[in-house]
């Protein structure tokens, strides 16, 4: 599975981080309360559920799975909410303490844990559809 996600996960991963933060940082400047919360709800409630959505369909895909959105529809709100518990303390650090010329070296390091939670979570079994 790690193979399998990573397959996708290593070509984008980097681009779209240094492309996302950059932005971020344009947009939103500073490390005031304000800028770090528009900051967070914007990486979290925004550029999250679509990377979790692509992660699911895209590992039924590669599983051959009958349905490629049925593991999505179960556990994307269970994910989603373990998301908010690891990435946004993780986040606020890397927005707050973080220069921004290290923000993908350091949410690369915590992807690495991220990862690991995610592939717990793909192996938990479904419910069945009967």
């Amino acid at each position: 599975m790690v193979v399998r996600f990573n397959q996708g996960d290593l070509r984008l991963a980097a681009p779209f981080h240094t492309q996302r933060y950059k932005w971020l940082d344009k947009t939103f400047p500073g490390t005031a309360k304000r800028i770090i919360m528009k900051k967070l709800l914007l990486d979290q409630f925004i550029l999250t559920p679509p990377l979790l959505v692509i992660f699911f369909t895209g590992m039924s895909l590669m599983e051959r799975q009958s349905s490629i959105t049925e593991e999505c529809r179960q556990k994307f709100l269970p994910t989603f909410a373990r998301s908010c518990l690891f990435w946004m303390p993780a986040q606020t650090l890397n927005f707050v303490l973080v220069p921004p010329k290290f923000r993908v070296v350091y949410v690369g390091s915590c992807a690495f844990a991220w990862v690991n939670i995610l592939c717990w979570v793909k192996r938990q079994k479904m419910l069945s559809s009967n």
